[in-house]
């Protein structure tokens, strides 16, 4: 099988030849051919004609690429079909380079021609109905050789395989961390809003952090570096516009932290201020109390075992967007493997069938061979995910292999929105075990603290909390000054 893609060249013609005929690429240049022109000067000769017939056509030469399955053909044969399709497609009129890639696991010709011929100065144009007839001069030249041809259709299914990109856990949570527009534009959201005192400061802010605003039936930002905004609504449940206006006017019910009595610095340097936060103290102790009520528990024991159960399962649905990564990444690999088996079918059938015939292995060797150690590395894969074992088996039976590279295709689609619903379901829940992590540590931090200082550690947090506000009332009622008369 051979794919064929071409594109024209616009400028730096020598670049591009002296690139395809990169020594390391053709083994010292001995799979390089030319045709009417030198290697060293082809891209001036190809000037030339052109001004000979004053040609005013601005693409200068036009780069095709004939790339052959992995492990199916040799260099000679790969460089040998090259020439062969120069001469269909051109017909002896153009100049070209032609050089056989043979660095890489698919081999590949590269074919940089003239836009002009040499014989009446016409002009090559490039259009669909000619990729069409180097296609088929290509495919009929594959038969021909008895390489493998495949229909456009399945070819569409093997190249989206390949070019799939999957999400790594990784990637996802160092985008979480901050790595991404969207979880700047979050942070920078989260800082506006604990900062402004109403909307109108909410936006002010945005905007001298460098946010263009678009205001409509959905808020939307743009940073300077951003082509298109970013619905605000798209981040996160908390950030549409009437849940911002909602938190910024609510911002002073947020939950605070305990604040270290014993080891900070400024409670030490003022008895002012170890006041206010013993009060703060007293008072965020007994909002996180109410928030545990208010969640459902009845005691830290509770809350505790909430807290494991959520950073269990969030362990669970790591591994699980793990393993569909892993599942991807080897459905791509054995792609290549899949190929091989469904294109050497053919010679391995005739093995089977005659093992004792020396000739025949003699002369089909290395296709038999690579038949045996791709269907190896199937039999790997088919272990590692036998859920698979029917699609591929029965769709190596068929010799153009389409329906496996459609389901597997299909398949590795199903298993990317897999992905992203596990990755936003752990999202949702991490929110949620931080927001009760937050008030086992307040208790946590309270409760330690109130045991090293109190003498009765078990004193009720709630009378301490009644005690507190009664010395407040009691402060700020007038003083008795007697009756006037």
């Amino acid at each position: 099988m051979a794919v064929t893609k071409i594109h024209p060249i616009k400028s730096t013609l020598k670049k591009a030849i002296d690139y395809i005929c990169n020594g390391d690429k053709t083994d010292d240049e001995i799979y390089v051919t030319t045709y009417l022109c030198s290697r060293e000067n082809a891209h001036k000769e190809f000037e030339l004609t052109k001004k000979q017939f004053n040609s005013r056509t601005k693409i200068l030469a036009h780069h095709l690429i004939q790339s052959f399955v992995p492990e199916e053909v040799s260099f000679e044969e790969a460089h040998r079909v090259g020439i062969e399709l120069c001469e269909k497609i051109l017909g002896g009129k153009y100049e070209y380079v032609l050089a056989t890639h043979i660095d890489k696991d698919h081999i590949h010709n590269h074919i940089i021609f003239n836009s002009i011929d040499v014989e009446e100065g016409k002009i090559y144009h490039s259009y669909y109905g000619s990729y069409m007839n180097i296609r088929n001069q290509s495919d009929k030249l594959c038969k021909e050789h008895n390489l493998s041809v495949i229909d456009q259709e399945t070819q569409r299914e093997i190249n989206e395989i390949k070019r799939r990109e999957f999400v790594s856990w990784h990637d996802w949570n160092e985008d979480k961390k901050g790595s991404s527009y969207k979880s700047k534009l979050q942070f920078d959201i989260d800082r506006s809003i604990q900062q402004s005192v109403n909307w109108q400061d909410f936006l002010e802010r945005m905007e001298s952090r460098g946010y263009e605003i678009k205001q409509g039936k959905h808020i939307a930002f743009k940073s300077k570096n951003q082509q298109r905004f970013t619905r605000a609504k798209t981040i996160g449940d908390n950030y549409s516009e009437e849940k911002m206006k909602d938190r910024i006017l609510n911002k002073e019910k947020e939950l605070g932290n305990i604040i270290d009595i014993k080891n900070n610095e400024k409670v030490k340097s003022s008895k002012g201020y170890e006041r206010w936060a013993t009060k703060h103290n007293m008072t965020t102790a007994a909002n996180t109390m109410i928030a545990i009520r208010d969640k459902g528990f009845h005691s830290m024991t509770e809350l505790e075992s909430e807290i494991k159960r959520l950073s269990s399962r969030a362990n669970q649905l790591r591994k699980e967007f793990r393993d569909k990564e892993f599942e991807l990444k080897r459905i791509k690999e054995i792609t290549k493997h899949l190929q091989t088996c469904i294109n050497k079918k053919a010679h391995y059938d005739v093995y089977r069938k005659n093992p004792n015939d020396k000739i025949y292995m003699m002369m089909n060797r290395k296709d038999v061979e690579v038949y045996q150690k791709s269907y190896e590395e199937i039999d790997v894969f088919l272990k590692q995910f036998p859920h698979l074992k029917n699609t591929v088996l029965e769709g190596l039976r068929v010799k153009s292999g389409k329906n496996i590279f459609r389901k597997l295709n299909e398949h590795s689609k199903d298993l990317g929105l897999k992905q992203e619903r596990i990755a936003r379901q752990h999202d949702s829940l991490m929110e949620e075990f931080t927001e009760l992590k937050h008030l086992k540590n307040n208790m946590d931090d309270y409760l330690g603290r109130e045991q090293r200082t109190e003498k009765n550690p078990r004193e009720s947090i709630l009378k301490q909390i009644k005690e507190i506000g009664k010395e407040d009332r009691e402060r700020k009622l007038p003083k008795n000054r007697g009756i006037e008369r």
